[in-house]
Parts: structure tokens; C-alpha cells; sequence
């Protein structure tokens, strides 16, 4: 019995020093860059990859499209590899990790029943990305990323455009 109760004070001894380490360190500003090192480590598990085929994707992405298209009606189709990116240094797509999943006309704002797949299909990503090596995805002119999840749906700049801020289509980044 005295083992016992040894063992459940060196427990909360424990605790209550990881307690203190994260207390200081929060204080001194120093959790956030554990919390990056935390991502860092997250994003080097998946190991970079070249496009390749007729569609010019990753494997990783391709899995990422073709899981994705199982799992959601998308009538308007999807996009993925574009040379120029469609955005100031290419982005992903001229890369090969990107695709766009159409909720409608391009350049037509989804609404009721799109948005709302739209919204699932955020969800699902969310829910996916340690599984499939999703980097971030961005709908609605929000993004978020699994190198960061603590920090959540994320408001983005203004791009101009429906299209470009992403209110006509889910966008999906893998590593």
C-alpha cells in the first residue's frame, strides 16, 4: 500500500512540475516556439514528392483528390495542377500539391446546399489531415492548417475576386 501511494505522489509531483514548465514557459513566450518546432516535426514526416502522370500531381494529392471525390457529390469537378498557380510565387498547384473542389459555377459565390457541402468538405479535411498529409485548406477566404491547428479557421486578405477568396470552391494543399 505505501508503493502505492509513492507511486501516485511521484505522479502528481510530476504533473504539477509539467504544469510549472508550460506555466513558464507560456510566460517567457517560449511555448509558441515549441508549438512551431511541434509543426515542423509534424510537416517532415511527409516526405516532399514530384509530380507525376498526365494530371501532374503528387501521389499524395491524387490520393487526396480521388478520396475526396468518393466522398462528396462534386458535379463542377475539381482542378488541380495550373503552371502560373493563379497567385503571386505559383502557390501549390504548379507544384502539384493542390486542388480545387468546384461547389458551382467558377466565379459564382456557393450558397445554400453548396456552401453548406462546401462546409462538410472543410470538415472532413480537417478531420483527415494527419491520416492523408494535408497541409492546410482554405474556403470562404479562411484557411487553416494542420502545422497550426491550435490556431483555427484563420481569416485571409481580401483577393479580389469570388474565385480567388475561395468563395466558389474548397482549396486542399497537401505536403
Amino acid at each position: 500500500m505505501a508503493s502505492e501511494s509513492a507511486r501516485k505522489g511521484r505522479l502528481l509531483a510530476a504533473g504539477s512540475l509539467l504544469a510549472a514548465v508550460i506555466l513558464i514557459f507560456g510566460a517567457l513566450g517560449l511555448l509558441g516556439g515549441l508549438q512551431g518546432v511541434a509543426a515542423q516535426l509534424k510537416a517532415d514526416h511527409w516526405k516532399a514528392e514530384q509530380p507525376t502522370g498526365a494530371d501532374h500531381v503528387t501521389a499524395r494529392m491524387r490520393t487526396v483528390r480521388t478520396a475526396v471525390t468518393k466522398e462528396f457529390p462534386l458535379p463542377y469537378g475539381s482542378g488541380c495542377y495550373r503552371e502560373d498557380g493563379g497567385i503571386a510565387g505559383g502557390g501549390e498547384h504548379p507544384l502539384g500539391r493542390a486542388c480545387d473542389f468546384m461547389l458551382g459555377p467558377a466565379g459564382v459565390m456557393a450558397t445554400g446546399a453548396s456552401e453548406k457541402e462546401g462546409e462538410r468538405i472543410v470538415q472532413w479535411v480537417r478531420d483527415h489531415a494527419g491520416q492523408y498529409g494535408i497541409w492546410y485548406v482554405i474556403y470562404r477566404q479562411h484557411i487553416w492548417s494542420s502545422r497550426h491547428p491550435e490556431r483555427g479557421w484563420l481569416p485571409m486578405e481580401d483577393r479580389g475576386s469570388i474565385t480567388e477568396n475561395h468563395y466558389d470552391h474548397v482549396h486542399i494543399s497537401v505536403y
